[in-house]
């Protein structure tokens, strides 16, 4: 068990900083969501890649930032009624639903999206032909090397599937996106039924003692409230 528990903390703490660093993404989002806006309406000029980075974005922050909100106990359940429940009964609901439902679905998840990029993803023979390609962007005078550079940036992501739509963005590293993030959240809940494992054989105390999710929040916030209001009266 001490083995399994050093595994769990090093899976929780990849999980976290990878979270908590793709989180930001969101706020690129809005921002090129706000810049294609503006420059829509006042300019007239817009382009499907930038409509596409959007949904990438918000993606990448869905599927890979999911396992940091297991691990912080912030993910949806049914809280009336997980409240209710004795500890061991609270303890064993975890157990069954990490190990016969979380981790499957994952484990599917993995096997049919891996072939699902596969399929999409370019050649190791065409990546390799356009990184080949980088010096001649640099061939002609200084004044042209950006305009070599945009060629060269062109071909590099117009290997491998790309979008439906004229000037949209190549479709593979969205597709590996499902795989990503489905196996960060199947290691993910593996730590929490390790962890879980550990609190039922009183190994570790409970990391949420609490009911967790959005429940201990309002509850977080109700307290905060009324210790505010209580000394506000004295």
């Amino acid at each position: 068990m001490t083995a399994l528990l050093g595994l769990s903390r090093l899976i929780d703490a990849v999980n976290a900083r990878l979270g908590r660093s793709l989180s930001w993404l969101i706020l690129a989002a809005i921002l090129v969501s706000a810049v294609n806006a503006i420059v829509r309406k006042l300019f007239g000029v817009s382009a499907n890649a930038w409509l596409e980075l959007q949904w990438v974005l918000f993606g990448a922050v869905f599927l890979m930032c999911s396992p940091w909100t297991l691990l912080d106990n912030e993910h949806i359940r049914i809280d009336i009624l997980n409240t209710r429940f004795p500890r061991g009964v609270r303890n064993a609901v975890e157990i069954v639903g990490h190990a016969f439902f979380l981790l499957p679905l994952c484990l599917v998840m993995m096997v049919t999206s891996w072939p699902f990029f596969v399929k999409s993803a370019p050649s190791w023979a065409q990546v390799g032909t356009a990184l080949a390609a980088f010096p001649d962007a640099f061939a002609g005078a200084p004044g042209q090397w950006l305009s070599g550079l945009i060629t060269w940036w062109k071909q590099l992501i117009g290997v491998g599937e790309q979008s439906f739509n004229a000037g949209g963005l190549p479709q593979w590293p969205a597709k590996f996106l499902v795989f990503a993030g489905f196996t960060s959240l199947f290691f993910q809940g593996l730590s929490e039924l390790i962890k879980r494992a550990a609190v039922i054989m009183g190994r570790i105390p409970d990391p949420h003692g609490g009911p967790g999710g959005h429940l201990s929040s309002f509850e977080a916030d109700a307290e905060n409230l009324a210790e505010t209001s209580g000394r506000a009266h004295r």
